[in-house]
């Protein structure tokens, strides 16, 4: 990785400002967990024909960490993760999964720095079949030094560098790193409301495949709302990108995010349209510049993208007085710029929990998700069905307990990507 970007803005941040020794801990939690995992699977390479049924073990560690103080603020979480087949279906991995999030400095201060670390895993593409060996890993490191300062009673001025590197574990063709910054003025209407306009440019650079190079501008006004019960972000602005492959062109940027909680009921809707690649991922939950946090997917090649994504969800525990049910429903759009590739993903779930007492929770979840593809592409359309039930239960002492059954169901135009599979299995793991 070419952390020469990275290293240059923490030294010019170093210089420019130093911040005292923390005093006191505002706050802080610190652990960790072991657990082991024993599954059966009756079709380990989830196929049609010739079925595998398989013993599959998983052994994990974790640990997290969160502090707070008037300086800094920390949130960590990783573990390491190794699969072992009975029958040598795949090969062994050990994996590690997580993120950092660290923040020197806070809103009254005039300078910070935001360090944020993640390592995920993710299927190599969108058709892929959901086996270890069709899995790739992302790293991302983030080094976001800043600096604010008031300019009215009610205006902030802001001004951001950012540098990014992106690395694949295995697909190292993939990588890229992203240099860049913003600047804006924030405008507080009160305590709760606030209107934000600025400017961001990034250079995107890929390591083995210069030809893809592409910077990108925009300029974004953004109106946020903060209340007890319910909170709002809109972004809206114009996006222009620039490359050798494909020259310039001009696209909307647009973000909602409003989440609303009323104790019983909670809901939240987010829809977004942005640029993005096929190197940093299709995590529609995560704005431009920020690090993906939830479920991505990547490409088998590289190429500018035109993200769309819409996404619904609700919970509540009014059903019963010991029950949380939940239902999301989301769609997906991956239009890429030179590839004749063009992706949706259409997909659903819903869940309930019912508290058998303050130890032992019940439960069931089942989802179901599309997969359409261009035809120009050599992957076939299919939908993918899940069904599991689970038990789990907490023991005294910091043990716990979590046995689980689920059902799974491809189907699709091609046989030879349809395939069935139960799989049934107990977790014991241990909090420190």
């Amino acid at each position: 990785m070419n952390k020469s970007p990275i290293a240059f803005l923490v030294a010019a941040y170093a210089s420019a400002s130093a911040l005292a020794a923390p005093t006191e801990v505002a706050g802080s939690d610190f652990g960790a967990t072991i657990s082991l995992s024993a599954q059966q699977t009756d079709n380990a390479l989830k196929t049609q024909t010739d079925e595998l049924s398989e013993q599959q073990n998983q052994l994990m560690a974790s640990a997290f960490a969160l502090y707070n103080n008037e300086y800094i603020a920390l949130n960590s979480d990783y573990a390491v993760s190794q699969m072992r087949y009975e029958k040598d279906s795949q090969e062994e991995r050990t994996t590690t999964i997580g993120k950092t999030d660290f923040v020197l400095g806070k809103p009254h201060n005039p300078f910070d720095l935001k360090i944020s670390h993640s390592l995920q895993k993710l299927p190599k593409s969108s058709a892929a079949l959901e086996l270890e060996s069709n899995t790739d890993e992302k790293q991302i490191l983030s080094v976001q030094p800043g600096f604010r300062t008031r300019i009215t009673g009610a205006d902030n001025f802001f001004i951001n560098a950012n540098a990014t590197e992106v690395e694949y574990r295995f697909e190292e063709q993939k990588n890229s790193s992203r240099t860049g910054g913003s600047t804006g003025v924030i405008h507080a209407f009160s305590a709760v409301d606030s209107l934000s306009v600025y400017l961001t440019q990034s250079d995107v650079e890929f390591e083995f495949n210069p030809d893809v190079d592409y910077s990108q501008t925009m300029a974004v006004v953004a109106l946020e709302t903060r209340l007890r019960k319910i909170n709002y972000r809109i972004e809206l602005g114009q996006s222009r990108t620039d490359s050798s492959r494909l020259g310039k062109s001009d696209d909307p940027y647009y973000a909602v995010q409003m989440n609303y909680d009323a104790g019983h009921h909670q809901l939240g809707l987010a829809f977004n349209q942005q640029i993005t690649d096929s190197s940093r991922g299709f995590d529609a939950n995560a704005a431009p510049g920020e690090i993906p946090g939830g479920s991505d997917v990547t490409a088998d090649q590289l190429d500018q993208v035109l993200l769309r994504h819409a996404e619904l969800r609700w919970s509540t525990s009014v059903l019963c007085g010991r029950c949380d049910f939940y239902l999301s429903v989301y769609r997906d759009e991956h239009q890429f710029q030179s590839l004749e590739r063009d992706e949706e993903r259409l997909g659903g779930a819903l869940g309930l929990g019912y508290q058998l007492s303050r130890s032992a929770t019940l439960g069931f979840n089942a989802s179901r998700v599309e997969n359409k593809f261009a035809a120009t592409v050599n992957d076939s359309e299919f939908t993918l069905d899940q069904i599991t039930v689970y038990y789990n239960y907490a023991f005294a002492g910091g043990f716990n307990l979590r046995l689980f059954a689920a059902e799974y169901e491809r189907s699709s135009v091609d046989a030879s990507n349809e395939y069935q599979e139960l799989r049934a299995g107990a977790t014991i793991g241990y909090r420190f």
